[in-house]
């Protein structure tokens, strides 16, 4: 299984197509969105500013994630550093390590395309127990960790590139 991480503008007219057949269960649109969701926010202004990323295998869009920095950074995150939102792999590729494998290989991904950035930060649902889980064992830690999180509210992760 060759895994790859692409640019999503760089994918092929066959793989813009494929790429909107990625779907999650329910429980997970809840905490995430759609592909829909995830495509629309990349006509964000400046476009410099957001990068979606496409996790191909086999030359197969199966994953999804968009990166922000800079003016589009949320209000949690400051300075030299970059976002990582809607992290979706399709509901029928997840369990066989897409997610881990498209973490592994996400900071040198950011260094090489935007090599100011020295950290990485995400919010995350404190009920999405796989997803902190996962991003705990790749090195990302807690943030301002309240003792309990209030009722919808997300926990900040942070995973320093330098």
């Amino acid at each position: 299984m060759k895994i790859t991480l692409i640019k999503y503008q760089a994918l092929s007219a066959l793989q813009g197509q494929q790429v909107l057949q990625i779907g999650l269960p329910d429980t997970q649109k809840k905490m995430v969105g759609d592909i829909h969701g995830g495509l629309h926010v990349l006509s964000a202004r400046p476009s410099s500013d957001i990068q979606g990323c496409v996790l191909l295998v086999d030359e197969v869009p199966r994953g999804f994630f968009v990166l922000k920095r800079r003016s589009l950074l949320p209000p949690w995150a400051q300075g030299r550093t970059a976002t990582l939102h809607a992290l979706m792999i399709d509901q029928h590729y997840q369990g066989l390590g897409l997610g881990k494998a498209c973490l592994h290989r996400l900071p040198q991904w950011v260094s090489e395309l935007w090599p100011e950035i020295e950290q990485l930060k995400l919010a995350v649902h404190p009920a999405n127990q796989t997803a902190l889980g996962l991003y705990q064992a790749l090195g990302w830690t807690l943030i301002d960790h309240p003792a309990t999180p209030a009722e919808g509210s997300e926990l900040q992760m942070l995973l320093r590139l330098r």
